[in-house]
């Protein structure tokens, strides 16, 4: 097993476009003390094509540690952890830098490999950064789950992990394969993990929902795997997860029904490991079809869990037609994994998306990441993030965010507050396309919440399918945590 810190990652940082003027500082407008009026870019490394932030936590400190991957001529071929200051500039004392080189990256080859990827990142107290991912394992050329823990500085942790300084590998069995999404770390130190194991085994293929939890030195795995139905072809793949204030594991991602459709699917785990909770929905798993007139792909990439009432706002995508095309959407599962009907009626069931830039509705086209923030208990806010399309100038995807307000026993509504909408979207390149428009392609891969600032991390390019680089933007703090009429926050 090799770890190889990429020190040539030669990043520079580039400005992006100006804020909208005029808005509020709490009212969705960027802020102006994190790189250039709200956003920062990092350009890709010399000779690769892309460069993709997937996920970000926030530091104490206000430090922002981003994981993504960078590819050379279409190939994945390392993962990719940097850290900016909390003003948006590169930290550059981060990840051992040399010669001025300030991106730290960590590199699994194996033959031009296309899933090493990080997709995960998550802070400890103690200062640790927990990063998670998929690599091919070189010495057996499975595709493997792989959590990587580092020290404060960037550096590998030699004190966690079963392959090597700070790297734990989810190893399959033999002709299987694992798939890391999403990591959180739990109230007990250990690393909990969702994503999809590839089960080769009995003469058919199946893909099934896949949760690990990992111990705190990175030493012991506790595996579990789970599909929805049985026989061959079974397609399940989890995507997200959260822990509710009873220590149960709820999974959401999709899952291929009898008839060939994609449909939301969850599942709650109970803290002992050993199967699924069956109080949850129908014997321990719940799926949801939106039905929005294309069948083959509905998903759920986000959840989010009240704490206070165990209710779960999941979000994701869902087909609108035969070709493919894709609507942002939202719903509310209650404590028993059940469709909250009253919820998601009031809403419009099924929800869905519509960012807004300039005063030009646009359709949302997924939802990646799903943030409570539970800071005001009278009125407490859902912040929906994912990537939206514009029709009109600049045309193309950008960030987007909604924000919703849940008192209790009332459906969501927009906050108005934010933006006069409740909605924003973030754009980055606006490039000339020859024919007089100005086009522009954002995607936000996931954000992450503190001190009232909401950062949106993905990619931005100029075409389509084209050079991109990691990109990321941050919101002024929202003046929510007065609504209650108190003069003090309520937690």
């Amino acid at each position: 097993m090799r770890i190889h810190m990429q020190l040539t990652l030669a990043a520079i940082l580039l400005a992006g476009a100006t804020a909208h003027a005029g808005a509020p500082q709490d009212s969705g407008a960027l802020d102006a003390t994190f790189g250039t009026a709200g956003k920062m870019r990092l350009a890709n490394p010399p000779g690769n094509d892309s460069f993709v932030a997937t996920d970000a936590a926030i530091q104490p400190d206000g430090k922002t540690v981003i994981a993504g991957y960078t590819d050379y001529q279409g190939t994945p071929d390392g993962w990719v952890v940097t850290r900016l200051n909390a003003d948006g500039s590169l930290d550059t004392n981060f990840g051992g830098h040399t010669n001025g080189n300030p991106v730290a990256g960590f590199e699994f080859p194996y033959a031009g490999s296309s899933v090493n990827q990080a997709f995960s990142v998550a802070l400890r107290p103690d200062g640790h950064i927990v990063v998670g991912g998929t690599i091919i394992d070189e010495n057996n050329g499975r595709i493997t789950a792989v959590v990587l823990q580092l020290n404060a500085d960037g550096s590998a942790d030699g004190s966690f992990g079963n392959n090597g300084p700070g790297a734990t590998y989810l190893t399959p069995a033999s002709g299987d394969s694992s798939y890391l999404a999403r990591l959180i770390i739990d109230s007990d130190g250990t690393t909990d993990v969702a994503g999809t194991y590839y089960n080769n085994q009995g003469g058919f293929n199946g893909n099934q929902f896949y949760f690990a939890r990992v111990s705190t030195d990175g030493k012991t795995i506790e595996p579990f795997q789970y599909e929805f139905g049985s026989g061959p072809n079974q397609d399940d793949h989890a995507l997200n997860l959260a822990i509710d204030n009873q220590g149960r594991y709820v999974l959401v991602g999709y899952h291929r029904g009898s008839g060939g459709n994609y449909d939301c699917a969850a599942i709650r785990i109970l803290n002992n490991l050993f199967d699924v909770d069956n109080t949850f929905g129908t014997a321990g798993q719940t799926t949801v079809a939106f039905d929005l007139g294309g069948d083959d792909g509905d998903s759920c990439d986000a959840i989010a869990i009240f704490h206070g009432s165990q209710y779960m706002a999941i979000g994701g995508h869902a087909s609108v037609d035969a070709s493919g095309n894709q609507k942002a959407i939202i719903a509310m599962l209650d404590n028993n994994g059940d469709l909250d009907q009253y919820y998601s009626d009031q809403i419009g069931y099924p929800a869905r998306l519509a960012f807004t830039y300039g005063g030009a509705a646009d359709a949302a086209t997924t939802v990646s990441k799903l943030i409570i923030d539970n800071n005001d208990t009278k009125t407490p806010t859902l912040m929906a993030i994912g990537t939206g399309f514009q029709s009109s100038v600049p045309y193309g995807d950008a960030f987007g965010v909604a924000r919703f307000t849940l008192p209790a026993y009332v459906n969501f509504a927009p906050d108005t507050t934010f933006n006069g909408s409740g909605t924003q979207s973030v754009f980055f390149d606006e490039c000339p396309d020859g024919i007089g428009l100005l086009r522009t392609y954002n995607a936000a891969g996931s954000a992450t919440y503190a001190n009232g600032k909401l950062t949106v991390v993905g990619e931005t390019a100029c075409t389509s399918g084209g050079t991109s680089n990691i990109s990321a933007a941050r919101f002024a703090p929202f003046d929510v945590i007065f609504n209650n009429g108190l003069d003090f926050p309520s937690y």
